[in-house]
């Protein structure tokens, strides 16, 4: 008779968790697997799977490019072109030269280079320098001018650190 009252038990549903254990950790170790392989963090050189050396030159750190000077300008606020209404432009920028240290030929035309670019400055208006096409073109135009001017070292990049039209 205990027989028969076993048989009619239901067993403990052991087999149930011990299932879903299982799974989930095949899950994870799975899912941790295919992170560390195909993660796109993760850069893996084919040649150290293979038990390859590397050449000399790819061990090489590449070199980084000294820091260029930096000159900074004092702001300017003009008047733009615009013939239907008044607008003024206050820019400051700075202008990157392709040495390391200060140039005394950029302190002596200070004033020589300021009105160079006042004068690119007036002969716009707000529709050409509001967009970004017009702010690169204008970046380019003034370094271009500016390299007309300078004889012992050549600008490089033009920034606008401020940029507000009114």
């Amino acid at each position: 008779m205990d027989e028969e009252k076993q048989a009619k038990e239901p067993k403990p549903k052991k087999s149930k968790k011990t299932l879903l254990i299982v799974v989930a950790a095949v899950l994870l170790s799975g899912g941790g697997g295919w992170v560390s392989l195909f993660s796109p963090w993760q850069v893996v050189d084919g040649s150290a799977l293979l038990g390859m050396k590397k050449p000399p030159e790819a061990e090489k750190k590449p070199e980084k490019e000294p820091q260029k000077f930096i000159y900074k300008m004092d702001p300017f606020i003009v008047n733009l072109g615009d013939a239907e209404r008044m607008r003024y432009l206050k820019l400051k920028l700075e202008i990157e030269s392709a040495e390391t240290k200060s140039n005394e030929e950029y302190e002596k035309r200070l004033p020589q280079l300021r009105d160079s670019v006042f004068t690119i400055l007036t002969g716009k208006s707000s529709r050409e320098i509001m967009d970004s096409a017009g702010k690169a073109k204008l970046r380019n135009e003034i370094a271009a001018r500016l390299n007309q001017l300078l004889t012992t070292f050549q600008v490089r990049t033009v920034y606008f650190s401020e940029f507000v039209i009114q």
